[in-house]
């Protein structure tokens, strides 16, 4: 019984003082530099290579296609034909957003996918 109990002491211990990063800290400086957080880094709405006052300014994409056009704004914000879309996923390969039917995933390669009813509409191009 005394066992079990202080191996779980050492257990929760362990668990509590373990320290994990997510991300590497030269990552966080670039982040912290550019004014980008994780998630506008990887949906391509924010830039880490730029100061935060080129950030900062209003830019946005433009993808259109399918009579849908989305809009990744540098404030965070994304929309799909005018309406607020709100971030459902982000992984790896791409961050994915939902407005109401539409699906739009964007890749980490600048790829911009839509979905309607989660069924497989076509590539967006990207607007001039």
């Amino acid at each position: 019984m005394m066992k079990k109990s202080l191996l779980a002491i050492i257990l929760v211990t362990a668990t509590i003082s373990f320290n994990a990063s997510a991300i590497s800290e030269s990552f966080r400086k670039q982040l912290d530099s550019s004014g980008c957080t994780q998630v506008t880094e990887a949906n391509g709405s924010c830039d880490i290579s730029k100061t935060k006052a080129q950030n900062s300014q209003h830019t946005k994409k433009v993808f259109t296609g399918h009579g849908v056009e989305v809009v990744f704004m540098n404030d965070h914000s994304v929309t799909v034909n005018g309406k607020a879309a709100s971030m459902d996923e982000n992984n790896a390969d791409a961050t994915v957003f939902k407005q109401g039917t539409y699906t739009i995933i964007h890749y980490r390669n600048g790829k911009v996918s839509l979905m309607e009813n989660n069924v497989y509409v076509g590539n967006l191009k990207k607007a001039k």
